[in-house]
């Protein structure tokens, strides 16, 4: 799928799901979790993309080789580690038997959102609980595929490209508890920022010698939450907005230049 077929099928996958609230409340009467959107709706439409072009029941890593090495952060829900589902396999770290279906709906699972999903023996939830900004763990898995012995990446990378979903602002912790536990925890577990500025701080070579980019609309997202799919308008405008400021579009083209220079010399190194 291209990028314009992704964007008309997140767009009918999100008005399909969250269409219909189950609860507006994200705890029962016992304070036990619930999913406040129906599990079953986001299975159908995630089976619905996968079906324009595989089977549902084709799995991620079918140990077919392809140019492009893909993986999806989920965490486990038995020990609340991040897990990583690949379509490729690694020496020395497991492969988990996901199906796509199965890998898309883990990595999509947000706690209080969706229920859990099963994979195997094994249930998952959404990966954004501790990797809403997975640098991390491109890191991590970029240095397990290429220097495993020596975890030395940084030589290895000509460009780093990060994308955001917005900067969410600051805010102050909240004074009730319910607001407390139902968005500063959150706010705590999903935040993307002080991510990146450690990730930076290590990388502070690529980013000083244009070999690191990370592009994150600065404003007009932050009260725009993973459900409100009808404020589409909204976040294309701040997102239009972000793109066309002069020192953006100076960084993009940077980035197009950078992208360029290494597939002509991977190419050439190639032949």
């Amino acid at each position: 799928m291209d990028v314009d077929e992704c964007i008309t099928a997140y767009s009918e996958l999100a008005e399909a799901v969250f269409g219909e609230k189950l609860s507006s409340i994200p705890f029962n009467i016992t304070g036990k979790v619930k999913p406040r959107f129906d599990s079953a709706k986001l299975q159908e439409a995630v089976r619905k993309v996968v079906r324009s072009s595989a089977s549902d029941e084709d799995l991620l890593n079918d140990g077919t080789e392809r140019g492009c090495r893909t993986f999806v952060c989920t965490a486990g829900r038995e020990t609340k580690d991040i897990v990583r589902l690949r379509s490729y396999s690694v020496p020395d770290e497991p492969n988990i038997r996901a199906t796509i279906c199965q890998a898309a709906l883990a990595t999509s699972a947000a706690t209080t959102f969706f229920g859990p999903v099963s994979i195997g023996d094994r249930t998952f939830a959404d990966g954004g609980l501790g990797a809403n900004n997975p640098v991390d763990e491109v890191e991590g898995e970029a240095s397990n595929i290429w220097c495993s012995e020596t975890g030395d990446l940084k030589p290895l990378v000509k460009c780093f490209i990060s994308i955001g979903t917005g900067n969410p602002g600051k805010k102050a912790f909240e004074e009730s508890m319910i607001k407390f536990l139902g968005q500063t925890i959150v706010d705590i577990a999903t935040e993307t920022e002080n991510t990146e500025k450690k990730f930076i701080a290590r990388w502070a070579k690529h980013f000083d010698e244009k070999r690191y980019y990370r592009f994150n609309v600065e404003q007009g997202l932050q009260n725009i939450g993973l459900d409100e799919y009808k404020k589409k308008g909204a976040m294309e405008a701040a997102t239009e907005g972000y793109l066309t400021h002069t020192a953006q579009k100076f960084r993009v083209r940077d980035c197009i230049q950078n992208l360029r220079l290494k597939q002509s010399v991977y190419i050439e190194s190639f032949a």
